[in-house]
């Protein structure tokens, strides 16, 4: 934990001796914590087990023979003694693979590189997915050496991107957090791929070594999906499976991981498993997966070639086409409503919006997120109020609605990354609300959960000032900024928002969460969510439309 002080008037070779010892004691109780772990406490666990089958069979097999004749005898025990040695040799290389992984899984936490930790997790689930046992030395020997490239490529690359990034966050703080990093990920990246490499050459041991003759429980886990229903979610049992188990494993990195396997198809070309965190789509030749998280997922829809699944991006949604066959559709739709109601996501044919007067039909929001050097920059005041004037004379019954309402959203996010930069920048978030129902809706309350700004509200022409009340077709676009991030605080920003049809917080990041509420009789879509890479800035576009099966949605990130 953190060591925090104020008012010291101690020594400085007094303070230096306080804080040594409050980190030492700390880091005693963190090592009790790793031994005491159940990764840890798993590796005798899994050496007695093997051991122990193999004493089993070195006096069962001959005394089973024994009952049958002398010649059963010699065979059983040149059985029992076969099991015996074959059990102490994979107990040993079992129990040495586990080690290193565990030492290696805590060195590469231990970096701090989302990055690194994050490919190294989904290289290790690709190789899950080939057929281990159909590998040649030759292959788990370059599945090695790969690992080790990739540790000492890390490496490299970190000493330069991790000062880099940490500046952007933290300042000239983080310039030495980035540095410190960098420079520890150096030393140890590369061992975390020598460690690997080990484990993929010990496991590639172990599957030559145990036979289909080895009396092991091939029960990996049982796969335990989820049933959701209206009410509470269920867990149900279903028969063993060993692809379910193994995915499982991986999913939840033997139940390391928070997260939990809800189900998975195989197609011709495709391995597509859900979580309840994730959409992972892995293709029979692609080296790595993609990893979609669900709050990312705009629309599905399938179609004659396959399914299509819109997913957020910087600009705009961008479109995946599953290709499959017809009857694979019904399976994927059915994993895909595990965690997604079709109903609530909104796709890009706007020709039947309520409320919208005119045609806005094919326009994508997000699509002009493209930054653009400005030659003359107003305050933040100056920059919002310019907005305002522009906005205030947008109505619904304009050909290029939506075109003009997006571009003026982008503009504000473009005009504050260029006024707040280097040691002075800010986190900014756009939300803007269209009313694409019948009715006018009261907005009751908006307001900064978090931030260093008021949040400033910017309303097209069909809304009501006096009362709050925002018309069919208008729209409500609120505006806020953090404060410069420090040592004392992060600067984060997140935006509330308080209707008469549904309520919302949405985040400055993707990594925070965001959460939609709608009341019974609406429902809520995102035609877009954009965030940027280095955490500066977010924008949003909802959609509410009236909901006629009288649900109640949450979407969560």
């Amino acid at each position: 934990t953190s060591f925090i002080v104020s008012n010291a008037f101690e020594s400085s070779s007094s303070l230096v001796g306080i804080i040594g010892t409050h980190y030492s004691s700390q880091l005693s109780n963190q090592m009790f914590s790793i031994l005491g772990s159940l990764n840890v406490l798993r590796v005798p666990a899994d050496f007695l087990s093997n051991v122990g089958s193999g004493v089993k069979d070195f006096f069962y097999e001959p005394i089973q023979g024994l009952v049958h004749g002398p010649e059963e005898f010699l065979t059983g025990l040149e059985a029992g003694t076969f099991s015996l040695a074959r059990g102490v040799v994979v107990a040993f290389v079992r129990g040495a693979a586990d080690v290193t992984y565990l030492l290696s899984d805590n060195l590469a936490t231990l970096t701090s590189d989302e990055t690194f930790i994050g490919e190294r997790n989904l290289y290790q689930k690709q190789l899950m997915y080939t057929k281990s046992d159909q590998r040649t030395v030759h292959d788990t020997l370059a599945i090695a050496g790969t690992t080790v490239a990739r540790g000492f490529q890390s490496a490299a690359s970190g000493i330069i991107a991790q000062p880099r990034v940490h500046f952007s966050r933290q300042g000239a703080s983080g310039l030495v957090i980035g540095a410190g990093l960098g420079i520890f990920g150096a030393l140890v990246k590369p061992v975390v791929g020598l460690g690997d490499a080990a484990v993929v050459v010990m496991n590639h041991g172990l599957e030559a070594t145990t036979t289909t003759s080895l009396k092991n429980n091939k029960r990996l886990r049982r796969a335990l999906p989820t049933a959701p229903t209206k009410s509470d979610t269920k867990t149900k049992l279903v028969c063993y499976d060993e692809m379910s188990a193994k995915i499982q494993q991986q999913v939840t990195k033997g139940e390391t991981v928070d997260d939990v396997y809800l189900g998975h198809i195989l197609t011709r070309h495709h391995l597509i498993i859900a979580s309840d965190k994730y959409l992972w789509i892995i293709e029979n030749e692609s080296v790595e997966p993609k990893c979609i998280s669900w709050g990312e997922i705009a629309y599905f829809e399938a179609g004659h070639s396959g399914m299509k699944i819109d997913v957020f991006g910087t600009q705009g949604t961008q479109s995946h086409l599953i290709r499959m066959r017809q009857n694979d559709l019904s399976s994927l739709r059915e994993l895909l409503t595990l965690k997604l109601d079709q109903s609530s996501l909104v796709g890009t044919s706007f020709s039947d919006l309520q409320g919208i007067k005119g045609d806005q039909s094919g326009y994508i929001f997000g699509s002009l997120n493209i930054p653009v050097e400005l030659e003359v920059l107003d305050d933040e005041e100056g920059i919002i109020q310019s907005c305002h004037d522009r906005i205030n004379l947008l109505g619904s019954f304009m050909p290029h609605y939506f075109h003009d309402l997006d571009q003026e959203a982008w503009r504000i996010i473009n005009s504050f990354t260029q006024l707040f930069y280097g040691l002075s920048s800010r986190r900014c978030v756009v939300a803007g609300l269209i009313n694409a129902t019948n009715e006018s809706i009261q907005i009751k309350s908006t307001s900064m959960v978090e931030g260093g700004s008021p949040c400033h509200v910017i309303h097209t022409i069909e809304y009501d000032t006096n009362n709050a009340v925002l018309h069919p077709g208008g729209v409500l676009m609120c505006v806020g900024w953090g404060a410069v991030p420090n040592s004392m605080q992060t600067g984060r920003v997140m935006i509330s928002i308080e209707t008469n049809s549904f309520a919302c917080s949405l985040a400055d990041s993707i990594s925070h969460t965001s959460i939609v509420e709608a009341l019974t009789g609406y429902k809520v879509g995102f035609l877009e969510k954009s965030f940027d890479e280095s955490g500066w800035w977010a924008k949003y576009w909802m959609l509410l439309q009236a909901d006629d099966s009288n649900k109640e949605f949450d979407f969560q990130e």
